[in-house]
């Protein structure tokens, strides 16, 4: 009960706003019968000065009539002369002027017209003739003042119509004038009943409504209250509401809203029911793929792992990673590679057991749990075997999208489980080292964990951790490798990063460069190296015996790819001073040839400021005589895995060859690295090759012990 009046006492609300409305409209009507009174006095004004301007005209054109029997008189008795009787027919002109121009005005009023009498055109024309007859007086005066006394006589009849025209208009403009402001009051007296009956009449009417409306919502309100209090103490429960709906359906208006809400909040706990479900869906699902994700997969198997204490059964974690999906998502675009994605994780789905898992972990990663696995661990390793081999062949038919063929690969990793605990990151490791394993062997295959592979994949991801630790504390040192002409006199060195770890001492740069290349370690590692040599080539541009040394450095293809290489490049030479054209950039043929474009720019930018470029490791690549053409090289680097044998070996000889014919013809220098023999040397000096580097002349060591082999540099 307490309920209903509150809520009867909410519709005062809408009863309030009612009567607002009511006053509004009553207020908006008084404020035009205000604007209907001010008009009415505006034009009651502007009668009244025309009234009054009437009533001027008689005493206007009597102080003219005695400006000229004054005019007369002076000229009669000679008391004015003819310079002042000038003067005052100038001043009698220009009122008789003045008037003529009120009278017109008189004559166009709103007054005159609608009085619609000839009173004002005689007023004219009598004001015409005696200002005619006024005039030839005055021109008479200082002539002959008899004449000019006779002509103003004549026009003295004119005075006198004129002055009983002008007393006729004004009584006719007071009539008139009372006539329209008697016809104004009656309307200002109509529009004002009219207007006060019309706003008590709404007034009432809206009262009347207001008090029909809260007496028929009355009853309704009760309704919505108790459907709320029934949705508040069942919010679970999915409650029909019949009266509710049917309220909503006949009411249009407040009422059929507010039973609309109530329902839609009814909806929205219902909504809210299913956003839960959604939401478990979103935690434990991929969007994209419909497949359970990594947190579901490790939910799975933890539990497979309990089944396994359980049981003593066995089972299996697979993680499968697609070769080769990153070139079609960058060549085709993201939403190939999305719908390709989709059409492996519906295969794959498709293929695995019914009490198996497959998830989506992330990219093109998939990972598997397959749970009851034999007790017998070759058993149990081939029935999972049995399964991946399934998933594979489901992946190698065809896809089809937007009318282009896809052969799709992947690389596997399995590793098994039993009743043992182990924990669940441990298993995706090993799962994983297996599938890395797999695409070290060729890819397109699945291998099982090897706990000897495992240890040298945490080898590998410890040494990245000390890698990085190096780095910060500036751990790295530069060691030089001599670079010789024919006459073994030094022309340049090649610059090698070295890493002397604090425990393990010297680390093999096969070790740490490819971690250095996967990881974002190469980007600080190449621009310090870079820096370090250029300031090394600054120290020798100040000694005369040294200046020609050259220093080739290494880029690798992260560093070069960056947008602003060009600019670090040419800052590092700005801020160490060193002579650009001492230093020699070496590029690998993958790097140069993977972009040609954007690399043959990158590269005449730096020609253009001196630096030098030298194609590294030439000959294991693809690289053609066409784009060997284009490419603003100044060297060619002959690989030493060829100069090692070319004595001994015809192939490696023919391809020597070769790379020093087609230097010279593209007339480039070529050096050969990796010469340890005077044999080797003396071949490739009878071929053309006039440069060499390599442990005949000096193994890669600190600048400190090189020094005996430079050239003397004077104190």
């Amino acid at each position: 009960m307490n309920t209903g009046r509150r809520l009867q006492l909410f519709l005062l609300g809408p009863m309030a706003l009612l009567v607002c409305v009511a006053l509004l409209v009553l207020y908006s009507s008084l404020h035009s019968v205000h604007q209907q009174f001010e008009l009415a006095s505006k034009a009651q004004q502007r009668d009244l000065q025309v009234m009054q301007d009437a009533a001027s005209f008689s005493r206007d054109i009597g102080l003219i009539q005695k400006r000229m029997a004054t005019a007369l008189e002076g000229a009669l008795n000679g008391s004015l002369n003819e310079l002042q009787l000038y003067r005052m027919h100038s001043a009698i002109v220009n009122d008789l002027d003045v008037l003529r121009q009120q009278v017109q005005q008189l004559s166009s009023s709103a007054l005159v017209l609608d009085a619609n009498h000839g009173s004002a055109k005689g007023l004219q024309q009598e004001l015409e003739s005696y200002r005619r007859f006024v005039i030839m007086s005055t021109d008479t005066l200082a002539v002959d003042p008899s004449v000019a006394r006779d002509i103003l006589n004549q026009g003295r009849q004119h005075f006198r119509d004129f002055s009983i025209f002008s007393s006729r208009i004004g009584v006719l403009l007071a009539e008139r004038a009372q006539q329209r402001n008697a016809a104004q009051v009656q309307t200002f007296v109509q529009l004002a009943e009219r207007v006060l009956w019309l706003g008590m009449a709404i007034l009432l009417l809206l009262l009347g409504a207001a008090y029909w409306l809260a007496r028929r919502a009355g009853n309704s309100m009760l309704d919505i209250a108790d459907a709320l209090y029934a949705l508040a103490n069942n919010p679970s429960q999915e409650l029909p509401l019949p009266r509710l709906q049917a309220l909503h359906t006949q009411q249009s208006g407040e009422l059929g809203r507010l039973a609309g809400a109530v329902l839609a909040f009814r909806n929205a706990l219902q909504r809210q029911h299913q956003a839960e479900q959604q939401a478990h869906q979103l935690a434990f699902y991929d969007t994209l793929t419909q497949l359970p994700n990594r947190r579901m997969l490790l939910e799975r198997l933890k539990l497979a792992l309990d089944g396994c204490a359980r049981s003593d059964q066995r089972g299996a974690v697979v993680l499968l990673d697609l070769d080769g999906f990153k070139r079609i998502n960058d060549a085709r675009g993201h939403s190939i590679g999305d719908r390709l994605l989709q059409q492996v994780g519906q295969r794959l789905a498709q293929t695995v057991r019914a009490n198996d898992t497959v998830a989506r972990l992330d990219g093109d990663k998939f990972g598997f749990v397959f749970a009851a696995l034999s007790q017998q661990p070759q058993q149990a390793a081939s029935e999972a075997e049995q399964v991946v081999l399934e998933c594979a062949q489901c992946l190698a038919q065809p896809m089809q999208l937007e009318g282009q063929t896809y052969f799709v690969t992947a690389s596997i990793g399995i590793t098994l489980f039993d009743a043992q605990r182990q924990t669940l990151d441990d298993l995706l490791k090993q799962a994983e080292a297996a599938m890395y394993r797999a695409k070290n062997e060729g890819r397109n295959t699945y291998r099982f964990y090897d706990p000897q592979i495992q240890a040298h994949f945490e080898a590998k991801v410890s040494l990245e951790a000390d890698l990085r630790l190096a780095v910060e504390k500036q751990q790295l040192c530069l060691f030089y490798q001599l670079q010789v002409d024919e006459q073994d006199q030094v022309q340049g060195l090649e610059a090698l990063v070295r890493w002397i770890h604090p425990e393990k001492g010297m680390v093999s740069p096969a070790q740490f460069i490819p971690l250095a290349e996967e990881s974002d370690l190469i980007l600080p590692i190449g621009h310090w190296v870079l820096e370090t040599a250029c300031r090394q080539l600054r120290a020798w541009a100040s000694h005369p015996e040294r200046a020609h040394l050259s220093i080739a450095v290494n880029v690798s293809a992260r560093q070069f790819r960056q947008d602003n290489f060009v600019q670090q490049v040419q800052a590092v030479l700005a801020e160490t001073g060193a002579p650009p054209q001492t230093l020699k950039l070496e590029l690998t043929e993958s790097l140069v040839l993977e972009n040609v474009e954007a690399t043959i720019a990158k590269m005449l930018a730096l020609r253009a400021v001196g630096v030098r470029f030298s194609m590294d490791d030439f000959g294991t690549g693809y690289s053609s005589l066409q784009y060997l053409k284009r490419l603003p090289l100044d060297q060619l680097k002959i690989e030493q895995s060829f100069v090692r044998d070319i004595t001994t070996d015809p192939d490696d000889a023919v391809i020597v060859q070769t790379i020093i014919a087609m230097g010279r013809a593209l007339r480039l220098e070529v050096i050969a690295e990796g010469v340890e023999t005077r044999q080797q040397q003396a071949f490739l000096h009878t071929q053309g090759c006039l440069a060499y580097q390599g442990y005949l002349f000096s193994k890669p060591m600190p600048m400190e012990q090189l020094e005996p082999h430079l050239p003397a540099a004077e104190p």
